[in-house]
């Protein structure tokens, strides 16, 4: 009878550790799961949903306004470096006129490639300031506390692959 509970609470311990899930949000590593609370996962885009706490929702704002100038000083810049360095390889021309070869030289490869470089620069500290942001976000978000109404006692049936699991939140 000994071995019996023994056994019976060696084989439940897992489950009762292993059940509880902390609702503190953190941050993923790819677009499709970029915050996850809970055992949810949201997308960037859906970070209305994930933020309750207006000044996180301020920090998230301003990381997604760096986030995109960043990026299109990204874009810009290597768009520039892209096209200088092409006419910088193709530089030497051969134009044929009445059956001479002329060679013309094609001038600007390095004055566009040190344009995109300089896009490139702007661009640098605004991916940076939207990182800060991002994890000023998380944090801030994190060290709310929870309010008795935004944490209600919930049944939810979970389906996944070839099990049914029915858990219960509050």
């Amino acid at each position: 009878m000994k071995k019996l509970i023994s056994v019976l609470l060696c084989s439940i311990f897992p489950l009762v550790s292993f059940a509880q899930q902390s609702d503190a949000l953190k941050l993923g590593k790819s677009n499709r799961e970029f915050f996850i609370k809970g055992d949810q996962k949201y997308k960037f885009s859906e970070y209305r949903k994930v933020f309750t706490n207006q000044e996180a929702l301020g920090y998230m704002k301003k990381a997604n306004t760096n986030s995109t100038v960043s990026h299109i000083f990204g874009a810009i810049g290597g768009g520039f470096i892209g096209f200088g360095l092409g006419r910088e390889i193709t530089k030497n021309k051969t134009v044929y006129y009445n059956g001479v070869a002329l060679k013309q030289k094609q001038s600007g490869g390095w004055g566009l490639m040190g344009i995109g470089l300089g896009a490139i620069g702007i661009g640098i500290p605004f991916a940076v300031s939207a990182q800060k942001n991002l994890k000023k976000a998380v944090n801030t978000q994190n060290s709310t506390p929870v309010t008795d109404e935004a944490k209600a006692t919930s049944y939810r049936l979970d389906i996944s692959g070839n099990s049914i699991g029915l858990s219960y939140n509050f």
